[in-house]
């Protein structure tokens, strides 16, 4: 219950009742829940939004267990791949184009063999960058190893689904369920304006040294000095994007 939350309050000595303070930006989805603080409560309530600028409340109805939409589809060898991480490993993904028919909040989960991660993403989806316009992530929130969220969707914005694996070069079938007010359009993209695959995983290049006392050494922020470094000339042979990824026992940067 506690995904998505900014704020809460229960009794902020206000005889019974919440009150809280929250940065709310424009073009922003913010939903409050309203509930009681014991079981069984039922009554009349109101609330009021003081701020700069007048805020505009709609009720969403909950139907989200009525209308249900199924997607089934397997990650392969012959599947996309992209380095998740700074483990140097490859992913495979399937990237899932999302079409909203009626705005409200969707619930999303997986069901699989494998331990699935999910990710939902506003207009494209970066590999070279996977948190660049990333609006969620998850990957055990539905226990059994499978990710589950909650968001709020509109028709207007196009979003997209990322299924992947928690380990690396993970393979087999999977399903995903939403439950929503409407059902919802899913189709498998590899469009250039869906996904924008910036650098090829097929070359790749290793360089090894080390860094030592005799090493040289630069003060990096004007604070603390001795820190060791190598400097290293790269010829590139193509124009591309190109991804570069470290290996060490030291935190490097």
């Amino acid at each position: 219950m506690s995904k998505n939350v900014l704020s809460h309050s229960e009794n902020s000595d206000n005889q019974g009742q919440f009150q809280l303070t929250a940065v709310l930006q424009a073009n922003m989805i913010y939903v409050v829940v309203i509930t009681t603080s014991s079981r069984n409560l039922m009554g009349n309530f109101s609330v009021q939004g003081f701020g700069p600028s007048y805020i505009g409340f709609n009720r969403i109805l909950n139907t989200s267990s009525v209308v249900q939409t199924v997607y089934a589809s397997k990650l392969t060898t012959n599947s996309s791949a992209y380095l998740r991480n700074c483990s140097g490993s490859n992913f495979y993904y399937e990237a899932i184009q999302v079409n909203i028919r009626r705005s409200g909040l969707y619930t999303l989960f997986s069901k699989s063999n494998m331990v699935t991660y999910g990710s939902i993403y506003k207009d494209y989806f970066n590999p070279s960058s996977s948190y660049e316009n990333r609006l969620f992530g998850d990957d055990d929130s539905c226990k059994h190893d499978q990710f589950r969220f909650t968001i709020a969707l509109e028709t207007s914005i196009t979003y997209i689904l990322i299924v992947t694996t928690r380990s690396s070069y993970d393979t087999d079938a999977f399903s995903i369920f939403v439950s929503g007010p409407d059902t919802i359009d899913f189709m498998n993209s590899s469009s250039p304006s869906i996904i924008q695959v910036q650098y090829s995983l097929a070359i790749q290049s290793n360089y090894s040294s080390e860094l030592t006392t005799s090493s040289q050494t630069y003060s990096r922020d004007c604070r603390k000095s001795n820190y060791y470094y190598e400097t290293i000339r790269m010829n590139v042979v193509e124009t591309g994007y190109y991804a570069l990824i470290s290996n060490s026992n030291m935190n490097t940067f």
